[in-house]
């Protein structure tokens, strides 16, 4: 054999084996898997300022007002409230009937025990209705004897007031009087004006 055909003999699969590995290198590459790309670093997100603290709101105080000048008006100086002077007075009564001893003395003191409570209702109206006012009644008067005497059966004859709650409230007070007298039992009829003004008007 020729030294040139043993030089291609072992020179072929040389080459042979060279090409072989190359493509194994080249297919190793090829099927490797690829690491995806590092991300792009974060952009830091800008933070908004704190919103600046809020001032407490300013009191002002309320304007001061100066005083008239002098002389004032008539209109623009206070008038103190002037105390209320009427009054019930006494009045004199007329007695319609009677029965057993009861006498004059015994209805004055009837009327006397009830006055307070009754200028309690007109005192309690008395804004509403200024000027003397008057409320008239009739009603009964009873001793039971051991010298105590009674009251009962009021009903209104005339009123300047129109309010019926004070006419009640009139009516009721002789309901809660009880009143001293010696008689020793009789009944009587009164008829009797409960005028409220000022004494000696």
């Amino acid at each position: 054999m020729s030294q040139s055909s043993t030089t291609r003999w072992l020179a072929l699969p040389l080459v042979c084996l060279s090409l072989l590995l190359l493509l194994a290198a080249l297919a190793y590459w090829l099927t490797q898997p690829t690491s995806p790309p590092p991300p792009p670093p974060e952009e830091p997100v800008a933070q908004a300022p704190p919103p600046a603290p809020t001032p407490p709101p300013r009191l002002t105080p309320p304007p001061v007002v100066p005083p008239p000048a002098f002389p004032s008006p008539q209109s623009e100086v206070p008038v103190p409230e002037q105390p209320d002077k009427r009054r019930v007075i006494q009045s004199e009564f007329t007695l319609e009937e009677i029965h057993g001893d009861f006498r004059p003395e015994d209805i004055e003191a009837a009327l006397k025990a009830v006055t307070p409570l009754v200028q309690q209702c007109f005192q309690d109206a008395a804004q509403r209705n200024r000027g003397p006012q008057a409320v008239k009644l009739r009603f009964n008067l009873e001793s039971r004897g051991e010298g105590e005497g009674r009251m009962d059966k009021g009903e209104v004859l005339a009123s300047t007031i129109p309010d019926p709650m004070v006419q009640a409230c009139v009516v009721d007070s002789l309901l809660d009087i009880g009143f001293k007298t010696p008689s020793r039992g009789g009944r009587a009829t009164v008829v009797y004006p409960f005028e409220f003004r000022v004494p000696l008007e």
